[in-house]
């Protein structure tokens, strides 16, 4: 009936199919009372379903799903103010795609407890996904006005559609502020259990500046960056060097596949 309507461009059968979809949907979250009073109620499929998923974790494809509803309600109407920045600086805007969230993710093993920061952190889709597919605590920094406004509302959105889903998400915090001068941001990074920094564009000046915060990090914590902060393999440590990350982090490399990033078709490596 939907694609009947959608063909002959009829409005009213339109708006009356959707009233009877959502006259189905009411009835599955929310079964009927059964006339006799001492009658057990009817089973609620759908709260049988999400509560299975406390063990097992959100399933991947209900969070892209949520992610993807979040994102088409808040920032996809409002993309184009998303293009106003200086060519070639340090505020040129990118995104990483859902599906490349989810596998750094699965690598750096966030889970409820885990705290995750991103420095430059955009529209907020990578704190937000975070938070709502494994758990975790994440918190985000962003410079730019009009990205951390789409983000507060972005977490707005998500938190209103997680409630609606049935889902848990842990905490978010957002802030629009400078990463290198923000208090906030040197309170956490010690605590912090993930940092990641999308610095594809990042200047050698930017990048230089934010090294040295590395060295507040905990041992174990995981830095995820576009461009790598340090060649890999490093160097042994001596007192020469004991306050240089090159010495004491250690470099991996790995492959985003074609449609991971916003700002390339192709694949290429974090």
């Amino acid at each position: 009936m939907l694609r009947r309507a959608v063909a002959l461009c009829d409005g009213p059968l339109f708006i009356r199919t959707l009233d009877t979809i959502n006259k189905l949907l009411r009835i599955l979250k929310y079964p009927p009372l059964p006339s006799d009073t001492f009658a057990p109620p009817q089973p609620n499929a759908l709260r049988t379903a999400v509560a299975g998923w406390s063990s097992t974790g959100l399933p991947r494809a209900v969070a892209l799903r949520i992610v993807e509803e979040t994102y088409q309600r808040t920032v996809g109407p409002r993309t184009h103010e998303l293009n106003h920045y200086q060519a070639f600086s340090d505020t040129v805007y990118g995104e990483l795609m859902p599906s490349l969230v989810s596998r750094l993710l699965s690598l750096t093993r966030a889970r409820p407890g885990t705290l995750l920061l991103d420095l430059g952190s955009g529209v907020g889709n990578v704190v937000l996904h975070a938070a709502l597919q494994s758990g975790c605590t994440a918190f985000g920094v962003e410079i730019m006005e009009k990205p951390a406004e789409m983000a507060c509302e972005q977490r707005a959105q998500m938190v209103m559609r997680a409630r609606m889903w049935g889902v848990r998400m842990g905490d978010v915090e957002l802030e629009q502020a400078n990463m290198l001068e923000s208090a906030r941001v040197n309170e956490l990074l010690p605590r912090a259990d993930v940092v990641l920094v999308n610095n594809k564009v990042f200047g050698e000046k930017l990048n230089e500046a934010i090294r040295p915060k590395f060295l507040d990090l905990k041992e174990g914590a995981l830095v995820i960056s576009l461009e790598p902060f340090v060649a890999a393999g490093g160097r042994a440590v001596t007192e020469r060097n004991l306050d240089d990350i090159s010495a004491i982090l250690d470099v991996s490399a790995h492959d985003y596949r074609s449609m991971e990033v916003s700002w390339a078709s192709g694949a290429g490596k974090f």
